[in-house]
Parts: structure tokens; C-alpha cells; sequence
């Protein structure tokens, strides 16, 4: 079976990502960065979604996490400046969500939206 992508257009980048804060607020998520120049690296794994956002007014993507309870009490940012490109992936409700932000530079960052069991 094959995942199929699609792509968020700019006008909509915005409303998308306040529906996914509002809809996955709380759930585990994963965030990977993948340069040419540092290669693959985990940012964050399986923390709660705090918010993910996009601010058109500076361009940039955000995403934070923790920030929920004694156990991750602050919220741990992670931003991508000046993005390009936001793909989704469409699947089944019992499968993650992921996003691919590619930045101008050509950088992926994949946040990996983990369901509630």
C-alpha cells in the first residue's frame, strides 16, 4: 500500500495548521530534520503537541511540544524560517500523520503526529 502526499497551499497554511493544533493537541509528536549538510537528525521524540503554527507576518513555521505537565513543563520550540513547501500525507485514521516543511535551502522537517492508542 502506498502513501499518497498532497500539498497545503500558502493561502491555507495558516487555518490548516491552527485545525491540526486544535485536533492533536496533547497527542505524541515526533520531530526529524533532514539536511544535505548535517545529515538526519531527531529533534524531539514522541512529546506532546503543545501547538503548530505558521506566522505569514515573519514566515516562519513553528511547532512546539511539552509544556503540559510535570513531567515535560516547558514548551520546546522548533522553528522553520522562510518555508517553501508544506506536504501532508493522506492515510487512515489509525495511522500517524506526518508533514514534510521544506525550508528554502531545501531542508525537510517532518513532524510525525502519533494517534492516541
Amino acid at each position: 500500500m502506498t502513501q499518497e502526499h498532497s500539498e497545503v497551499p500558502r493561502e491555507e497554511w495558516r487555518p490548516f495548521l491552527d485545525s491540526l493544533s486544535r485536533q492533536y493537541e496533547g497527542s505524541e509528536v515526533t520531530i526529524e530534520v533532514l539536511d544535505q549538510g548535517f545529515g538526519d537528525q531527531v529533534q524531539t521524540e514522541r512529546l506532546p503537541l503543545a501547538y503548530i503554527e505558521y506566522d505569514d507576518k515573519d514566515d516562519i513555521f513553528s511547532v512546539g511540544v511539552g509544556g503540559r505537565d510535570g513531567r515535560y513543563p516547558v514548551v520546546l520550540r522548533h522553528g522553520v524560517e522562510h518555508p517553501q513547501r508544506i506536504l501532508t500525507d493522506v492515510v487512515s485514521p489509525d495511522t500517524p500523520r506526518a508533514f514534510d516543511i521544506i525550508d528554502t535551502g531545501g531542508t525537510h522537517t517532518i513532524i510525525t503526529i502519533h494517534r492516541a492508542a
